[in-house]
C-alpha cells in the first residue's frame, strides 16, 4: 500500500476522464471531427480515416490528385479531412489545414466549410475570453445550417467540444445535445457516433455516467458497425477511464486492452501507445505494479518526444512506477525537466500529477521536508480544481434539461394562448430552478458519501487508516503475497509518558503529539507499508514480505525522527516510544501475531521504555 495521498487519483474526481482524455492527452485544435460533407468522394475519406488513418493519408493524397483543380470545394474538403487523418495518426496536421484555408476561402463565413475553418482559428486564441468571443460570433450562421444535415451536426459537435475546452460547461451542454438531436434521422451515421462521443464527454461532466456509458456504447456500436477501427479503439479508450474513475478496474482494462488490440489490428502505433498508457494508469492506481511496467514502458518509449502533452503524462507515469519499484532517483530524474518546465505558467493537472509523484520520490529519499512541501502546494491546486468541477457539474445537469423538444413545445404554446405561456415558462423556469437545486444536492451528497465513507476508515485526529481498515488493509496485502517468506512483520507502538504529557500540558499539547508522531511515521516508512492508529496513543505498522530485524531497523528510523521533533508548548519534551515486533511467520493468524507484538511491547515498556523488543528474553534491539 502506498501510504502517501494519491493526488492522481484525487486529480481523477476533479475532471471528468474525457476531459482529461480530450483536454490534456490532445490538442483540442485538431481533435478528431467530422467534415460534414454531402460529396460520396469525402465521406469515403473520412470513413477511411476512422478505419486506418496512417492508410487513409494516401488514400486521400491519390483522391486530390484525381480531383479537377476547377471543383475547389472538394478539394478544400479533402485537404480538411487529409488534416484529420493526419492528426488521428500522430502526425503534424497544419499544413492541409493551410491549403485548404487558401482553396476554401471564396466560400464565405457562413459555408459549412469557411463555418469549420473559422472554428479551427477560433481556439487559436490564446485567452479564454478572446475565445469565447470567437466561438459566439459563429453561432448566427451555425444555426442557418439546414437542419438534419451533417454538416449542422459536425459543427454543432465542434461549438460543443470547443466550448468544453474553455470550460463553458452549459453552452458545451446545449451545443452537444443539438448535434446528437440532429443526427436523429440518420442514427447509424458516422456523423451520429461523432456526436454521441461528444455528448458522452461533456455528460461525464456532470457525473451522470449512466447516460454517458449508453453515449459511449451507442457511438461504439455504430464505429464497429461502419469498420471505424480507429475511432473504435478511441472510443474504448474515453469509457475506460471513465471506469476508472468509478473505481472499475477491471472494467476499464479489459476497454484498454480492448483499445490496445483494436489499434493493433489496423497497426496505429499512435493508438498503440494511447492504449498502453491507459493500461499504465489503470493498474498503478490499483497497485498491480507488475503488470503496469510492460504498458508503462511501452507508452513511455512511443510517446515521450511526440511535442504534445501526452509525452508528459507518459513521463509522469513512468516515473510513479520507478516509485514503485523503490528508484526514486530514477523517478525525480524524469521528473525535474517536467516540473521546470512549467515553472512559468499556471500549474496544471499534469502538474499535479508530477508533484504527487516527485513528493513519493523525495520521501523515500529521506528529504522529507521537501517532499512534504511538494504535496501542500499540490493539495492546494487540487483544491481549486475541485470546486471548479462543482460549477461544471451544476452547468451541465442545468443545460441538460433545456432540451430542443421542450423550445419547439414553448413556441407552440404561445400560438395558443399567451396566458397558457406565461404559466408552462413559470412551470419550466421552476422546474430548472428545482433541477439546478437538486443538482447541487446530488453532487453534495456525492461528496459526503465519499466523505462519510472515509471518515468510516479514517482516524479523525490523525488522519491515520483506523484499526478496522488497517485489519482490511492488511488482509489485502498479505493474499497479494501468496506463499512468499517472509509473510510480514507487525509492529505495535505506544507513546511512553503519554499520559504524563495529557496532565502535564493538556489534552491539546496531547492532540498535537499524536497528530506529528503520525506524520513522522508515514515519512519514515516505505510505500508498501501499512499504517493505523490502534487507539489511545498506540499505532501499528504491517511491514509486507519483511522480516523482523528490517522492520525494527525502520522502527528505529522513525525513532530517530521522533527524537529531534521538538515543540512549542515545551521544547524540553522528548517524544519517544516503545515497539514490540512480532513475524506472521511464527503465528498463524494476523490477530495472533498482533497479540504476541503486543506482549513484546510491553516487555519492551518493563525493559525500561523507549526501545524495540523483537523477544521477550533478548531485550532491545
Amino acid at each position: 500500500m502506498t501510504i502517501f495521498p494519491s493526488l492522481l487519483t484525487m486529480w481523477h474526481q476533479i475532471i471528468a476522464p474525457a476531459a482529461i482524455v480530450v483536454m490534456l492527452l490532445t490538442s483540442p485544435a485538431n481533435a478528431a471531427r467530422c467534415v460534414g460533407s454531402s460529396d460520396p468522394v469525402v465521406k469515403r475519406m473520412e470513413l477511411a480515416t476512422g478505419r486506418d488513418p496512417s492508410a487513409a493519408v494516401d488514400m486521400i493524397d491519390d483522391a486530390i490528385a484525381n480531383t479537377d483543380p476547377a471543383n475547389r470545394r472538394r478539394l478544400a474538403e479533402l485537404y480538411v479531412a487529409k488534416s484529420q487523418a493526419l492528426n488521428m495518426s500522430g502526425s503534424p496536421s497544419e499544413a492541409p489545414l493551410k491549403k485548404a484555408r487558401s482553396i476554401g476561402g471564396p466560400f464565405g463565413p457562413t459555408d459549412n466549410l469557411g463555418i469549420y475553418l473559422r472554428l479551427t482559428e477560433a481556439y487559436g486564441n490564446t485567452a479564454a475570453g478572446e475565445v469565447a468571443k470567437a466561438l459566439k460570433s459563429i453561432v448566427p450562421d451555425f444555426e442557418a445550417l439546414p437542419d438534419g444535415s451533417p454538416a449542422k451536426t459536425c459543427r454543432g459537435a465542434d461549438l460543443a467540444f470547443f466550448n468544453f475546452a474553455i470550460r463553458r460547461t452549459f453552452q458545451a451542454m446545449t451545443f452537444a445535445t443539438q448535434a446528437y438531436r440532429n443526427a436523429d434521422r440518420n442514427r447509424n451515421s458516422f456523423e451520429r457516433a461523432h456526436a454521441a462521443s461528444i455528448l458522452a464527454y461533456i455528460v461525464m461532466a456532470g457525473r451522470d455516467f449512466d447516460y454517458s456509458d449508453e453515449l459511449h456504447s451507442e457511438a461504439y456500436a455504430i464505429q464497429r458497425e461502419l469498420g471505424l477501427s480507429d475511432l473504435a479503439a478511441n472510443q474504448l479508450l474515453v469509457r475506460g477511464y471513465s471506469y476508472l474513475d468509478r473505481k472499475m478496474a477491471d472494467r476499464a482494462v479489459e476497454d484498454f486492452e480492448a483499445s490496445l488490440r483494436e489499434a493493433r489490428s489496423y497497426g496505429n502505433p499512435y493508438a498503440v501507445n494511447f492504449a498502453q498508457l491507459g493500461l499504465c494508469h489503470a493498474n498503478l492506481e490499483h497497485k498491480m505494479t507488475e503488470r503496469a511496467a510492460p504498458a508503462c514502458e511501452a507508452a513511455y518509449e512511443g510517446l515521450t518526444n511526440s511535442g504534445e502533452r501526452i509525452d508528459g503524462a507518459a513521463i509522469t507515469l513512468m516515473a510513479r512506477l520507478e516509485v514503485e519499484r523503490g528508484n526514486p532517483a530514477r523517478a525525480l530524474q524524469l521528473l525535474t525537466p517536467i516540473l521546470e518546465a512549467s515553472d512559468d505558467v499556471a500549474p496544471s493537472l499534469l502538474w499535479i500529477m508530477a508533484q504527487e509523484a516527485r513528493a513519493q520520490a523525495l520521501f523515500l529519499t529521506d528529504r522529507d521536508e521537501e517532499a512534504y512541501f511538494a504535496l501542500r502546494k499540490a493539495n492546494a491546486i487540487s483544491k481549486e480544481y475541485h470546486d471548479r468541477e462543482l460549477q461544471d457539474g451544476v452547468a451541465a445537469l442545468q443545460a441538460r434539461f433545456q432540451t430542443e423538444e421542450l423550445q419547439k413545445r414553448l413556441a407552440a404554446e404561445e400560438m395558443a394562448s399567451s396566458a397558457r405561456l406565461r404559466l408552462v415558462i413559470a412551470v419550466i423556469v421552476g422546474s430548472v430552478a428545482i433541477l439546478a437545486l437538486l443538482g447541487a444536492l446530488i453532487f453534495i451528497l456525492l461528496r459526503h458519501r465519499r466523505k462519510f465513507h472515509r471518515l468510516a476508515m479514517t482516524d479523525p485526529l490523525t488522519g491515520l487508516a483506523n484499526r478496522r481498515a488497517t485489519l482490511e488493509q492488511a488482509k489485502e496485502a498479505l493474499r497479494g503475497l501468496g506463499q512468499a517468506r517472509p509473510r510480514a512483520s507487525i509492529a505495535l507502538i505506544d507513546l511512553d509518558h503519554f499520559k504524563s504529557c495529557n496532565d502535564r500540558f493538556g489534552h491539546n499539547a496531547g492532540d498535537l503529539v499524536l497528530r506529528e508522531f503520525a506524520r513522522i511515521m508515514e515519512c519514515c516508512v516505505r510505500p508498501s507499508d501499512i499504517v493505523g492508529r490502534w487507539g489511545g496513543e498506540e499505532f501499528i505498522v504491517i511491514f509486507p514480505a519483511t522480516n523482523a530485524q528490517k522492520a525494527a531497523n525502520i522502527v528505529n528510523r522513525i525513532r530517530a525522527s521522533a527524537a529531534h521533533e521538538r515543540f512549542a508548548f515545551s521544547p524540553d519534551y522528548r517524544l519517544e516510544f516503545s515497539a514490540g515486533i512480532a513475524m506472521l511467520d511464527e503465528m498463524d493468524e494476523v490477530d495472533a501475531c498482533i497479540t504476541l507484538a503486543d506482549k513484546r511491547l510491553y516487555a519492551a515498556k518493563a525493559q525500561g521504555r523507549d526501545r524495540t523488543c523483537l523477544e521477550e528474553a533478548e531485550g532491545e534491539t
